[in-house]
């Protein structure tokens, strides 16, 4: 393995102080993955067919099976019709300066006109493909030809951080390796000044659309530039040109960083979560994770082989190695939780995985270059069927969901629990393995299809432009947004470690109408209370009467202005308002479903 920049390189380097040369790379030695002469033209066939394989499985359903993406989805919808005469009454627009918009700005300008289940998948297919277009703009800026290399990132696209739904933050890669490339670009033909303005920009972008876009844009520009001063160590021009750069970097990063100070994200302080020591022996495969656990495995194994194997012919980026070295040790010292987000290491391992084809380039050719290919896309096949397969048998779940929530009329306030004991807990369209549940945000469409209350929207007035109206802020979980344990239902009082995460719920059989029962255990356990409307083999809907066996002990907080006391005794009328919780929303309602 040897750097892109060596030799003659290093003194064009020197001499005009930019980042690369203006030819990057070295000529292979024979016809290779990135030198054939029509390779433009098989570039561009190379990647429709990629787009067309990848793109596949959104048509199989509706609302793909991943974690976060139906909340995302039921805020969009909400932002997009701010006037609906129901949730108006819940929720309500909060613009202003946050690291988490970018998909928030798309999403209400696409759900405006499409049907939200067709814009929903175009924004959730936005998530898979802005990080890949975001390693080939990279890879072509800094070795300055097209090259199949960088399209072989379609075997990690759906990857851990893809199905957790993590939207803003997948489109924040691509905005960030995007921008990055236009850096590398400006750098090597115009110098500072040009590039300066463009970071500026692109690092404010990157920002809003996610901090860690930020973050990764910054690693990148800032690796890149190391390892130029690197290569100036020996030069009387050392100290003047890390000065230059320390300016420039500061001025191209200025904007974001005054965006961050102007934003809430900060204002709670960092949040540590716990270090999760032993979890990162698999969190490290977040690049390769699928939903089977074997074919993550594969995967991994695969990638790694071939980068060994080729070694000796790959050429290097600058900066890369920098880059993946401080992405690794923060990798393993990030806790897995901080500012309000989570996931802290599996985002750093993210990014590393798409560096893996961003800043390298096997120079190869013949038969060598023809297997490997090969092989790898048919490993991509394999794992975009394995999605397919198991967003197919999510159908079923879908259409059970559908069936209870039909009995859901607008306004009422519904409690999301999961059984948590599944006799079937390795579904694969129900679990990502080695991480965790995929269905916890599914009661969602209770927001987007029924336009009922559901207290788990991701609401934080420091993360996202919505708020949750004076009214309904007791009925609204605070941070704790999984859906309530099924077993804290079945006491009279709610167990002393939960209240402090799941405050909405200390008075829930008389708050709520109904709840909602995803993956019920086995055997049934029944509550005390509850009515059954609908009963399913995943899903159950239960309406709530006021009682039970008697009420909890601990008291939600009362309302505390005019505004939410007034709020809290809306009379119901004729237009579409919500009710008053003295009439029984599920009143005439039929004996329970059997499905």
């Amino acid at each position: 393995m040897h750097s892109q920049s060596c030799s003659t390189t290093a003194r064009a380097t020197a001499s005009a102080g930019f980042i690369l040369r203006s030819d990057p790379l070295p000529a292979p030695r024979a016809p290779a993955f990135a030198a054939a002469a029509d390779m433009p033209r098989r570039w561009t066939l190379l990647a429709l067919m990629l787009t067309v394989v990848l793109a596949l499985p959104f048509l199989l359903v509706d609302v793909p099976p991943v974690l976060d993406y139906p909340n995302h989805l039921a805020r969009f919808y909400v932002l997009a019709h701010p006037d609906d005469p129901v949730l108006s009454q819940m929720y309500a627009p909060n613009w202003r300066i946050l690291p988490n918009l970018g998909m928030d700005l798309i999403g209400v300008a696409l759900l405006r006109f499409t049907d939200v289940h067709l814009g929903g998948r175009l924004l959730l297919a936005l998530s898979l493909f802005a990080p890949l277009a975001g390693v080939v703009a990279y890879h072509r800026a800094v070795f300055g030809r097209w090259s199949p290399w960088p399209l072989a990132a379609g075997v990690i696209a759906y990857n851990g951080a893809f199905l957790l739904g993590f939207m803003n933050f997948q489109l924040s890669l691509g905005v960030a390796l995007g921008c990055a490339a236009g850096w590398v670009m400006l750098r090597r033909r115009d110098g500072w000044l040009p590039a300066i303005a463009w970071g500026a920009i692109a690092a404010a972008v990157a920002f809003l659309c996610h901090i860690f876009g930020l973050v990764f844009f910054a690693l990148l520009v800032g690796a890149g530039e190391a390892d130029r001063l690197w290569r100036l160590r020996r030069s009387p021009r050392f100290v003047r040109e890390v000065v230059v750069v320390a300016g420039a970097l500061t001025i191209t990063l200025g904007p974001a960083m005054l965006l961050y100070a102007l934003c809430p994200l900060g204002d709670g302080g960092l949040q540590l979560g716990a270090w999760v020591g032993p979890h990162k022996l698999w969190r490290i495969m977040t690049p390769f994770v699928t939903t089977s656990g074997g074919l993550t495995v594969i995967t991994a194994i695969a990638v790694m082989a071939l980068l060994i194997l080729v070694r000796r012919q790959l050429v290097v980026a600058p900066g890369i190695p920098l880059a993946l070295a401080v992405l690794f040790v923060g990798f393993v010292a990030a806790p897995w939780k901080a500012l309000g987000g989570t996931f802290i290491d599996m985002r750093l391992a993210a990014m590393g995985g798409l560096l893996l084809f961003a800043g390298l380039q096997p120079v190869v050719s013949g038969r060598t270059a023809v297997l490997a290919g090969t092989f790898l896309a048919a490993l991509m096949l394999v794992r975009t069927a394995d999605i397919a397969s198991a967003w197919i048998d999510h159908r079923g779940d879908l259409a059970e969901l559908r069936a209870a929530i039909a009995q859901v009329p607008p306004g009422a306030r519904v409690i999301a629990a999961h059984g948590g004991d599944s006799p079937v807990p390795s579904r694969r369209e129900r679990t990502l393995p080695g991480f965790r549940d995929v269905d916890s945000h599914l009661a969602a469409l209770l927001v987007i299809e029924r336009r009922a209350f559901w207290p788990l929207m991701f609401a934080h007035p420091s993360q996202q432009p919505i708020v949750i109206r004076p009214a309904f802020l007791r009925f609204a979980a605070s941070s704790w947004t999984e859906p309530a344990a099924w077993r804290w239902l079945q006491p009279d009082t709610l167990p002393d470690d939960v209240l402090p995460l799941a405050r909405y719920l200390a008075n829930w059989r008389s708050d709520f109408d109904a709840v909602l029962l995803l993956d019920p255990p086995a055997p049934e356990q029944p509550v005390a209370g509850l009515t059954p409307l609908y009963r399913g083999s995943y899903v159950q809907l239960f309406r709530t009467e006021q009682g039970g066996r008697g009420s909890t002990a601990a008291q939600a907080p009362a309302p505390n202005t005019a505004d939410e006391r007034v709020a809290a005794q809306e009379d119901d009328v004729e237009d579409g308002r919500i009710t008053s919780r003295s009439v029984d929303p599920f009143k005439g309602a039929p004996g329970p479903r059997q499905h």
